[in-house]
């Protein structure tokens, strides 16, 4: 768990890390995401393997399916948040890198 900033090491603050986009240190200004793709992978596999492994133990003991259904879904939904606790991160953020168009010297004005 690692929710510092990047550049300065000072603490973010983690509710409004992980409700909001993109967040701003307050210390010194940098942007931050939460943003490590090892986390988001491990917490989308945890999730379906928790919500499956509950749906077929919890089908088999439960009647009624949609309420077994409805269990393994905040089971695997609570395992994913528990892993993006555990093994997220706080990057910098990079907006999107816009291109620069290069005009060639044969190229019209426009104007």
């Amino acid at each position: 768990m690692n929710y510092r900033c990047p550049m300065c090491h000072a603490g973010l603050n983690v509710r409004k890390l992980f409700l909001q986009d993109i967040s701003t240190c307050a210390a010194c200004g940098q942007e931050v995401v939460l943003g490590d793709f090892l986390a988001f992978f491990m917490a989308a596999l945890a999730m379906s393997v928790a919500a499956l492994t509950a749906l077929i133990v919890l089908s088999e003991e439960v009647a009624e399916y949609f309420v077994a259904a409805g269990y393994s879904v905040s089971i695997g939904m609570a395992t994913g948040l528990a892993v993006l606790l555990v093994l997220g991160k706080a990057v910098p953020f990079r907006g999107a890198r816009r291109r620069t168009v290069h005009a060639t010297p044969d190229a019209p004005v426009k104007g």
